[in-house]
């Protein structure tokens, strides 16, 4: 046997043993779906072509070679519609062709293979045969048939369209499997350009070098297949489905590299556009917070992991939780990492929040929220040991302001009273309407004298404030104030000194009202 055709028997055998590895694993992987289907039918046709021609080239009479050729045809020529059909897959258009559209594909084919079968009863697929030797190789040569025309036509046809439908997806900015889309497009180019100097007689010793270029063929749609778990975790027709969503997706494999994401998360985490499909977690370029996120939710499959962007109120907030995806015999295939901006719920909760702890009328804090504040703000005077003080007033006469302008007037004058108040506040002290007519204040770090300084300007500026009606008319408002404090060193007790300051009030009342009363410091 000449040594090219013994190497061209090994390479077609090879290809043929390889294809028959693959198929069998992906057998038994779960989660391929459709795309699994397709893949098996592929391998068996490339099994078969393969087989078929290194036995065929191996064969010492024209029927054995007859025999072998009908085994290369029952798989050859599905190759074509199934790469078809899985071009489509992969660029996320299975349904670009009907079903009846996918069955009449295979119309061609089996009937090239009926004919192949009985080409020794009629000349419509090869009008002659006969072996030649050239350059010391025996090979089958064969005047083409009708038929043959219409088979070759339709395989090339068929592959170059699989080949454009896998350029244009490459060609799309989307981020998804660009090397593996590379190498499915050289798998299907590779075959196309071999059969093609098969034609034109520009193939070495007249011999079809598809089956041997098949071996590449199949090695690089092993690759693309299998390397990240392409038809296991994520296929590439996932596009329809991820791209349209409105949370982050990144695609993690086991060890916990990037395999792919969706727009969302590219929107929410724009340092994603530059990160490589292939890299590690580790090493992804992402702000320090998110990834510390990615690394909890990742060890702790199934708990949101909250986490945040920037400061105040630009402030973004997300949430990441991962899922396992699982492969068989319970094993971690890969993980999904969830991405959820958390940012409009978390300031609707804190807008929630703060709603619930204003008074509805004035826009201060209500009598809940001040007490638990308070609570707060002395522990902290005690730490420091520093001093606190506390004013209590209400509006003088606020009875007669209700009876002589109505209610809405009275609405006003309690406005008018926290704005004025509200307007010279200092960032550690606390407001609140106590009740009715009734304000509270508390000053952290303020002594009795400066207290009631303070408290002197507020009853000033209440006494000359001139509020307007909605008719027109102006109302003025008088206040009363009661004080008490703590001195440095002193555990406040917020009770007492409300009791103090409260006391301090009815004297100020007692006394003539709008006026200041101190209960002074204990």
């Amino acid at each position: 046997m000449p040594a090219f055709t013994a190497v061209y028997i090994v390479l077609s055998g090879l290809s043929g043993v390889l294809n028959l590895l693959i198929a069998i694993y992906a057998l038994f992987i779960r989660g391929m779906v459709s795309l699994r289907l397709i893949y098996l039918l592929l391998c068996g046709s490339f099994v078969l072509y393969t087989f078929g021609a290194a036995f065929e080239k191996a064969a010492d009479t024209l029927s054995g070679v007859l025999f072998w050729t009908a085994v290369q045809y029952a798989g050859m020529p599905f190759a074509a519609p199934l790469t078809l059909l899985m071009a489509l897959e992969l660029i996320g258009k299975p349904d670009l062709l009907p079903r009846w559209g996918k069955r009449l594909l295979f119309v061609i084919p089996a009937v090239s293979f009926l004919l192949v079968a009985t080409s020794s009863y009629h000349s419509l697929f090869y009008r002659a045969m006969r072996f030649e030797e050239v350059g010391g190789v025996r090979s089958l040569e064969f005047d083409m048939g009708q038929w043959y025309i219409v088979h070759g036509s339709f395989t090339s046809g068929t592959l170059m369209l699989s080949l454009v439908l896998v350029l244009i997806r490459l060609a799309q900015p989307s981020r998804g499997f660009k090397p593996q889309l590379a190498a499915v497009a050289v798998g299907i180019a590779v075959p196309v350009a071999s059969s093609l100097a098969y034609l034109l007689g520009l193939s070495p010793h007249g011999v079809d070098p598809v089956p041997i270029v098949l071996c590449l063929t199949s090695a690089l749609y092993a690759w693309a297949f299998l390397r990240a778990d392409l038809i296991t975790i994520v296929p590439l027709a996932r596009d329809s489905v991820m791209e349209s969503m409105g949370e982050g997706v990144l695609v993690m494999d086991a060890d916990w590299r990037l395999l792919d994401t969706n727009r969302s998360a590219r929107l929410h985490l724009p340092e994603l556009e530059k990160a490589a499909v292939g890299r590690s977690l580790h090493d992804l370029e992402l702000p320090a917070e998110a990834s510390a996120a990615f690394h909890a939710a990742l060890a702790t499959a199934g708990e949101a992991i909250p986490f945040s962007r920037g400061e105040g109120a630009s402030a973004l907030h997300f949430e990441v939780y991962s899922a396992p995806v699982q492969r068989g015999a319970g094993r971690i295939g890969g993980h999904l990492l969830v991405l959820r901006d958390t940012t409009e719920r978390r300031r609707l909760q804190e807008e929630l929040h703060r709603l619930a702890s204003l008074d509805s009328l004035t826009g201060i804090l209500n009598r809940g929220a001040f007490l638990s504040q308070s609570a707060e703000a002395l522990a902290g005077c005690v730490r420091a040991k520093r001093p606190c003080s506390l004013l209590l007033f209400d509006l003088d006469h606020f009875k007669s302001i209700n009876d002589t302008y109505g209610h809405e007037a009275g609405d006003i004058a309690l406005q008018g009273a926290a704005s004025i108040v509200r307007e010279r506040l200092e960032p550690e002290m606390l407001f609140a309407r106590y009740g009715g007519e009734e304000f509270v204040l508390l000053l952290p770090g303020w002594e009795e004298e400066g207290a009631i300084r303070f408290a002197e300007q507020l009853r000033a500026a209440a006494e000359e404030a001139r509020l307007a009606l909605p008719d027109g008319r102006e109302i003025g408002i008088r206040a009363s104030f009661g004080a008490a404090a703590s001195p440095a060193g002193r555990i406040p007790d917020y009770l007492e000194m409300y009791r103090r300051a409260d006391q301090a009030l009815y004297q100020a009342k007692e006394q003539g009202r709008n006026r200041v009363v101190s209960a002074g410091a204990v």
